[in-house]
């Protein structure tokens, strides 16, 4: 990790100590940390700052598909490399990117959702281990059902939306 982290870290652990808390929402941490002259911006993190804020509203555009009544993100993301150095590029899903473009940006989002899914079950399991004396807890790894109540979800709220019109 690096010293910007392990000090993050550290403020942490020390507030959630003083607040004798549970948990604790980074929002209120930061308040904490910011009024107290412990945590500031670094110069460096401006930039990151504000492409952070780029790339979520790239992420966060959707557009709606008649055909097929669900809504989809209207920009897609893909890692390329310079180099050793990976760059995250966007391209429009309707008409941007290449063949290989939209190809490795579909593999690189199941690998990642691969991963997050991964680290669930491994979350599960040590919770588990940790409050053996608790009921139990399950992560179901078939996402067949969720995806299905979603988009029946979407077309009822976008059906909604329609009654409105009237």
């Amino acid at each position: 990790m690096s010293y910007y982290t392990d000090k993050v870290n550290e403020l942490w652990d020390e507030w959630i100590a003083l607040t004798r808390q549970e948990s604790g929402d980074p929002a209120e941490f930061i308040d904490w940390a910011v009024t107290s002259k412990r945590l500031a911006l670094r110069p460096q993190d401006m930039k990151q700052l504000l492409r952070k804020q780029v790339t979520q509203a790239l992420r966060q555009a959707k557009r709606y598909d008649e055909d097929g009544c669900f809504t989809y993100r209207a920009k897609q993301s893909v890692t390329l490399f310079n180099g050793d150095t990976p760059i995250k590029h966007y391209f429009d899903t309707d008409n941007g990117g290449t063949a290989t473009m939209r190809q490795r940006s579909t593999r690189q989002r199941r690998e990642a959702i691969s991963h997050d899914v991964y680290r669930a079950v491994c979350d599960v399991e040590r919770m588990n281990k940790v409050f053996s004396d608790e009921p139990q807890l399950n992560f179901l790894q078939n996402f067949t059902d969720d995806v299905a109540e979603l988009r029946a979800a979407e077309w009822l709220d976008r059906e909604g939306d329609d009654d409105d019109e009237d």
